[in-house]
């Protein structure tokens, strides 16, 4: 809230248009500003300073609602409609999709098809109305330079293939894939920060690009790779279940890394909940020895009691919404539901197409036991098999 540019702020014109002539942007910035200041900067009296204040403090002060209200507003038409992923079983669960006003974490080990499914939900609602999509933008952070226009624009003349077959040869002729192709990528606004330091600028200035894009997803791909490079990683301590010993050295790091991600959620929840749009990051995982988790065999500690776990711990779990765990078992890949305020334990088998992520009919009789246990929500192993370890 703190972030919401000055010029969506209810003031005297004149004020607001001073205040931007000053630099003073966003609410933070005026609220970082003594009274004195402000009479300094624009003229004004003691009274008319202390009003600004007050004036810029409640309209980003979250406002209080009743369960009656919230619920009205969930049922009306007007409300935002959840975002399809295209996967029969996980919309259902979801109740239509990713839910907006939210952060949803895709959680799993690299190659296992996170960037695909980003890549899948920007398409969702990149594409035109006419084939489905939303016909709105995207803005696509892309920490990892993982990123691929080229894969986009083979997942758009996929869909308008499918689209085109479904149609028959009389309206095929209408389809124009290269067409569609420049509408869908032009939508797609793409920033590719270097540091924690630029991800949380780029973070606090979403709002204003979520609203020249006219987006409806933000994505942040991902939102563990620039943090553990700059902060360190709590598994490469060699500590047994957690990290332990004085302030200083990596326990330090982690405290800052916490910090800054926490600043980091409570931006985007802030923007997904006041645009009413969702917000997909995809996060990595690490290993962790000992500590539980119903590892396999082999005393507490040992590397056959290692389990993979999401990263960034704890306080970042606590952070999200929705996570969905993406994993590989052998040669079979599979997508379950880990977190969830009102999904059930759902896990679906899936293989990655020319569109992105396409679910396999299976029953759940058929899939493989591990995956049918749902783990700790705080935690979240996403398997009890170590040999994921190499991926990571």
């Amino acid at each position: 809230m703190a972030t919401r540019h000055v010029s969506r702020l209810a003031l005297d014109p004149y004020l607001r248009d001073h205040l931007i002539a000053n630099n003073l942007t966003t609410a933070r910035d005026v609220l970082l500003l003594s009274p004195l200041d402000l009479m300094e900067l624009l003229g004004l009296t003691w009274t008319a300073a202390h009003q600004l204040l007050a004036d810029v403090s409640a309209q980003i002060s979250p406002p209080y609602s009743t369960a009656y209200d919230v619920f009205t507003q969930q049922a009306t038409a007007e409300a935002p409609a959840p975002l399809r992923t295209g996967l029969p079983t996980l919309d259902g669960a979801l109740r239509l999709g990713v839910p907006v006003g939210s952060i949803t974490e895709l959680v799993g080990p690299g190659g296992v098809g996170k960037s695909q499914l980003s890549h899948m939900l920007a398409l969702a609602v990149a594409m035109p109305e006419a084939l489905g999509g939303l016909g709105a933008g995207v803005v696509y952070i892309d920490t990892e330079r993982k990123f691929s226009a080229p894969r986009l624009q083979e997942m758009v003349h996929a869909r308008v293939a499918e689209a085109a077959a479904a149609a028959g040869p009389q309206a095929a002729h209408v389809l124009q894939p290269l067409a569609v192709q420049g509408e869908v990528l032009r939508r797609v606004a793409v920033s590719t920060p270097g540091s924690t330091e630029q991800l949380m600028q780029t973070v606090e200035n979403l709002q204003h690009t979520v609203l020249q894009y006219r987006a409806r997803l933000v994505v942040v791909d991902s939102i563990a790779a620039l943090a553990r490079t700059e902060y360190g990683n709590p598994s490469s301590s060699g500590a047994s279940g957690s990290v332990a010993g004085g302030g200083g050295g990596l326990v330090g790091s982690i405290m800052d890394r916490q910090q800054v991600l926490g600043r980091i959620a409570a931006s985007l929840k802030a923007l997904a909940e006041s645009l009413r749009i969702p917000v997909l990051v995809t996060n990595q995982v690490t290993t962790r020895i000992g500590g539980g988790g119903g590892g396999g065999p082999g005393p507490p500690g040992s590397a056959a009691n290692g389990t993979l776990t999401a990263a960034l711990g704890a306080k970042w779990a606590h952070c999200v919404n929705l996570r969905l765990v993406l994993q590989r078992l052998q040669e079979r890949r599979f997508l379950k539901v880990a977190k969830s305020p009102s999904c059930a334990n759902v896990v679906l088998e899936y293989v990655i197409g020319p569109t992105g992520l396409q679910e396999v009919p299976r029953h759940e009789s058929e899939l493989p036991p591990v995956l049918l246990q749902r783990g700790s929500v705080l935690d979240m192993a996403i398997t009890n098999e170590v040999d994921y370890g190499a991926e990571l």
